[in-house]
């Protein structure tokens, strides 16, 4: 690789603007490499898509009947969703999930190896509520799906709930004030309100590279791990792999957990890395159960909030100063926001958005170094360099990752953007050069599918149509022309939180309390003004022009206009908003229509 490496100086002990120029040649590397485009698994036969975790045959008898909620998907947004209607004394709430169990990402991802990356106290809800207490701080992914079991068992949701069917089809009947929710299994369920709480992690993809079809080793997407293959579980022992030679396609969140499990049983592990990831130490420990146990409560709230406030306080505000959580990604916030004293001189006088970016700089230079300081091989360690702004790619937390690489049978193949060319019948080929290998591991993510079935509105509207320029709502949750369905788990026009269960908790509650007032008033349907619906996009549009722009020079990436179509004053500002609205403001804003309405 060849980079030019900002040198050491006087004062700060690096150059601005030499890492200026090396960022800009880092991003434009990967916007001019034109990664191949990616294909869902389910498009591809060179590997399975199809649920692991289940028998195959499973049928059962066609629904035909009505409840008061269907909530589409059966993952921590829509467990936290149904759980908060069943606090709110809604009888019948029925889940579906085209899963074989509850979990969403943490039912489908079972590689070995995974953790939560956000501090378990805060990332799995409702702690209080079911009286889980984690084992770890960063515990692991069977412990967060057993919770979710958990929360499916104690709020009743699961003797409803519809596993292994995927909805085909939602279209409200407006006559009845109902929609009509169709499924592959041939269910036609008739339900007063909808929720879709599907997230967006379950749609595993590749890269659609050209000889996908003609390798003769063994191929799988990471989300759906094949034991039988590797031998071992979730905590490792993959002694199957023992001779093995085994490529990894993507570095990423998922892989850098389970590489260092790879690493520690196969033959020969063979990384290929597009882009360079920031790593942090984790420094996971064991939950102490008297300090557990002495939480008042609240105190998971508190807690949360307090993390959500120090990690996305809006650039040019203050976050509160006391940490509660005290890690690396509260202390990576504290890095970007608070010049380091050698940077005084040269910050004197400068504007926001220099004194952003140089902060920057400083934070990312003392990350490369501790990163550097892991790796032996000097060569390896600067492949594995992030150059550029922290904020641009999500940063990872491992104590086992950067230690894999000074093992003699990991080797690092840094593409700079472009990716693999191709797969042979042997192998596949980074920079012309074919590296043979027993099997293929791909951990590149998912794909973005927002119309997953098609969704028929009032007046015969699809949804799709409706968002054709953009997406359009009060709160990311309700819709004009949709009544009685809510949006929950996006960031559209929501918020993008680092911790996602904080967003769906406030969303949750913001759904049940709608649906309660509804139920108790004996209103059939409640719809979203229009007036409304702009104003919260006029409201979006005015926060955002309060905050100081930076332009950290970010390559693109997929998920790029959703994240930054969310309310930009972070979750905490967010979910505030929401709640002063169900106290105040709901009534303007809302149609509410009964009985007495559809006969006149």
């Amino acid at each position: 690789m060849s980079r030019s490496t900002p040198p050491v100086g006087e004062g700060p002990g690096f150059d601005p603007e030499a890492i200026r120029r090396t960022y800009l040649e880092e991003s434009e590397k990967r916007r001019s490499a034109s990664p191949p485009t990616r294909r869902a698994v389910a498009e591809s036969a060179v590997a399975s898509v199809e649920d692991p975790f289940v028998e195959p045959g499973f049928e059962r008898e066609p629904l035909r009947d009505e409840v008061d909620v269907v909530v589409v998907g059966g993952g921590i947004t829509g467990l936290v969703t149904g759980a908060h209607l069943r606090k709110a004394g809604v009888p019948l709430v029925r889940l579906i999930e085209k899963g074989g169990g509850f979990g969403g990402v943490w039912y489908w991802n079972r590689y070995p190896g995974i953790r939560c990356d956000i501090d378990a106290y805060i990332y799995m809800p409702m702690l209080e509520d079911v009286g889980t207490m984690p084992s770890e701080k960063y515990t692991m992914g069977d412990e967060i799906r057993a919770h979710c079991q958990a929360l499916a068992e104690t709020f009743d949701l699961d003797e409803a709930a519809c596993l292994q069917t995927r909805v085909t089809a939602m279209r409200w009947d407006e006559p009845a004030d109902l929609w009509t929710v169709t499924t592959d299994r041939g269910d036609e369920i008739r339900a007063r309100f909808v929720c879709l709480a599907g997230g967006a992690l379950d749609n595993p993809s590749i890269p659609d590279v050209p000889g996908l079809d003609q390798f003769e080793g063994h191929v799988f997407h990471s989300s759906r791990w094949d034991y039988d293959y590797t031998g071992g579980n979730e905590h490792g022992h993959l002694t199957k792999l023992a001779g093995k030679r085994v490529a990894v396609v993507g570095t990423a969140a998922s892989a850098i957990q389970y590489i260092p499990e790879l690493a520690e049983y196969a033959r020969q592990v063979t990384v290929v890395q597009r882009t360079p990831v920031v790593v942090m130490p984790r420094n996971n420990k064991p939950t102490d159960p008297d300090w557990f146990r002495g939480q008042p409560r609240g105190w998971q709230m508190e807690r949360t909030e307090n993390f959500s406030a120090i990690t996305q306080t809006p650039p040019g505000e203050t976050p509160p100063e006391h940490d509660i959580i005290n890690d690396s990604a509260t202390s990576l916030s504290k890095m970007t926001r608070t010049p380091p004293p050698e940077l005084s001189g040269l910050l004197e006088g400068a504007d926001y958005g220099t004194r952003a970016l140089t902060t920057n700089y400083a934070a990312m230079e003392k990350i490369r170094a501790g990163m550097a300081s892991i790796v032996n091989d000097p060569d390896t360690a600067e492949k594995l360099m992030p150059y550029y702004n922290l904020g641009c790619n999500r940063p990872q937390f491992s104590d086992t990752y950067l230690q894999a690489y000074n093992r003699p049978n990991v080797t690092l193949l840094d593409t700079e953007g472009r990716g693999i060319e191709r797969l042979t019948a042997k192998g596949l080929v980074v920079d012309g050069v074919e590296h043979e290998v027993d099997c293929v591991i791909f951990g590149t993510g998912f794909v973005l599918d927002a119309a997953r079935f098609p969704i028929t509105g009032r007046g015969g509207e699809s949804l799709s149509d409706k968002w054709a320029g953009g997406v359009r709502t009060l709160h990311g949750i309700l819709a004009v022309g949709f009544p009685n369905l809510f949006l929950v788990g996006s960031p559209a026009q929501a918020a993008f939180p680092n911790n996602y269960a904080y967003l769906l908790y406030g969303q949750g509650s913001y759904v049940s309390t709608l649906v309660k007032r509804c139920l108790d008033e004996g209103f059939t349907s409640v719809e979203v003004h229009p007036e409304a619906e702009e104003r919260w996009a006029q409201q979006i549009k005015e926060r955002a022009a309060g905050i100081p722009a930076v332009d950290f020079g970010c390559a693109p990436t997929p998920y790029g206009g959703l994240i930054s179509s969310g309310y930009p004053g972070g979750p905490v500002e967010y979910l505030r908003i929401c709640r002063e609205w169900l106290e105040d403001g709901w009534q303007r804003d809302l149609i509410f229509r009964s009985p007495s309405d559809a006969t006149a």
